[in-house]
Parts: C-alpha cells; structure tokens; sequence
C-alpha cells in the first residue's frame, strides 16, 4: 500500500471511529441484498479491490457508477455533497469525470442513499445543473499533488471492477471431444450414472455436464476437469444474469468456502450445475430463479 492509500485509509478508519451510524444506514445495510436502483450508494468489492460507488443507472446486468469518497481530495470533476445529501449524513465527494459501466457481480453490499437527486447527466462531462447546496471542485490536478494520485488510485481500482469476470466462454466442443476419444452414449451413461435419454443430450452437446461430472469425466479422457468444463455449451444469459444478481453473491461466497475455491470459480461451478439441472428437467419453460435457489439449497445444506 503507498503513502496515498495508506493515509487516505488511516484517515478513513479514523473518521469511521468517531462516527454513529445513522439508523438508515444500519438498516440497509443489514439487509439482504436486492438488486441496484439509480441514488443508491454500494460497496464494490472484487478481489483485493474494495470501493464505495454511487449508481447512476442501471441496465440489465450493468449499472453506471461514480467513485465516492469521504476525503477532502477533489479535482474539478469531483461533485461534493454536503452531508445532508445521503444517509450516511457525512460530506460526500463524487468523483464524476471517473464514472464507469460495472457488472452487477461485483456490487457486495448497498451502503447509503442519496437524499438529493442526481445531475440529469450521467455521462462523464461535468453537468450544468447540480444538487441544492453541491458544488464542483476547484483544485485542478496536478501530477504530484495528492489528490491527483489519489484519483489515480480511485481509476486503477475502478478498472479493476469494470473489467471483472467470471463467465466461462464455453467453446460448445464437448461431442466432438467425446467422439474423438471413442466415448460411446452408452459408456457416458455409465461413467455418470445418467439415464440413456439425459446421456444422448450430452453427447450431443444439447445439456452440459455439472462440475462433478466433468471431474468424472476428465480422468477417463485424460484431460483435467477446468477442459472438460470450457467444452460445455455456451451458458445461457438467464443464469448468468441470474448468478450476478447481488442476493446471490452471499450463496457464491459460502459455495467458495465449501469447495476450497476463489468465488469466480465457485460462480462458474454454480453456473453450470444449474444450468445441468435445468437441462434434467422437463418441459420448455424454465424458472431460472426457482433453479438457482434448488442448486444452493442442495449444495449448501
């Protein structure tokens, strides 16, 4: 950690102990996680990079965010709030020339509320019309002025989030790699005790194999099992989106822990046992939110 974050932390740390924790504040935040709305301010957290943001909108898997901080550093695309602006009621600087799109995924937890409405811009030019009692700042970057390096701190760890990921490409491959090691539909069924009919499916490249399959699998094919898993078929986007809602990154996390794995891994295994689950079941219509939570309660218990 540089002198930058070091004492941009300390003096974090410090204002936090003298702080009380507004009720609104304790009550959202030891809520379950729902999914992003515009105002809301949310810790992101992806591997060792934690940061607070603010929403500025949301899309369907990806919400727009500003950086926000308790510090006094600022540039002059920095909105600064005055305390009465959030629920956190603290003065709040808002880092808006850094904004960027970021996964739902990486949102851990909703911190605070903004009391006062957003600039109608969520683009990275300054707006015109800001909130009742904010203003811009006015110290201009400078290369070795603090709080240039601290907004240089503020994008790195931002990239970090936007450029998060998880998803397994899935190449599709997996007929042509058992055909080619002369696997036939009869000795798939057998090696994972699978009925003929969900068998012929996998074969086919028509349902992927669960994570437990595929470490079946990858000894008789004499692969390891992170290849058998990357021939699966291409994930479906309802549960991806699904696995990225914030509800459901406490389930990741314990699966993390269960299987001795990073939670990338763990959402990845998730992903494709629910996806296998859903392709043993009957019937055109899937509840992909019914699945998700039949996956967790089975490998959780």
């Amino acid at each position: 950690m540089n002198p930058v974050q070091s004492s941009a932390y300390e003096r974090l740390m410090a204002a936090a102990a003298g702080l009380k924790v507004p009720h609104a504040v304790r009550k959202v935040a030891t809520a379950p996680p729902q999914d992003p709305e515009p105002s809301q301010i949310w810790r992101a957290v992806w591997e060792d990079t934690v940061q607070l943001q603010v929403i500025t909108a949301v899309k369907d898997g990806t919400v727009q965010a500003v950086p926000v901080s308790f510090e006094r550093y600022a540039d002059t695309d920095t909105l600064l709030l005055p305390a009465g602006a959030s629920t956190l009621e603290q003065p709040l600087a808002l880092w808006w020339g850094l904004q960027l799109p970021l996964p739902w995924y990486v949102l851990d937890r909703q911190i605070s509320q903004l009391t006062a409405p957003l600039p109608a811009s969520t683009g990275p030019t300054r707006p015109r019309e800001v909130p009742p009692g904010a203003t811009w700042g006015s110290t201009a970057p400078h290369p070795t002025a603090a709080a240039a390096e601290y907004r240089g701190v503020l994008a790195d760890g931002l990239a970090e989030l936007s450029g998060a990921q998880w998803v397994p490409q899935g190449s599709g491959a997996l007929p042509e790699l058992l055909q080619r090691r002369g696997i036939t539909i009869k000795q798939l069924a057998s090696q994972l005790d699978l009925q003929p009919p969900h068998a012929l499916a996998v074969w086919r490249g028509q349902a992927p194999l669960a994570p437990e399959q595929a470490e079946n699998l990858a000894a008789a094919l004499g692969l390891a099992a992170d290849e058998v898993l990357a021939a699966n078929p291409v994930l479906p986007a309802p549960v991806i989106h699904e696995l990225g809602r914030p509800s459901r990154r406490p389930q990741v996390r314990a699966l993390a822990t269960r299987t001795a794995t990073s939670e990338p891994a763990a959402r990845r295994r998730a992903a494709f046992g629910i996806y296998a689950l859903a392709a043993r079941q009957e019937g055109t219509t899937t509840d992909w939110s019914a699945r998700a939570d039949r996956y967790f309660e089975l490998h959780l218990r």
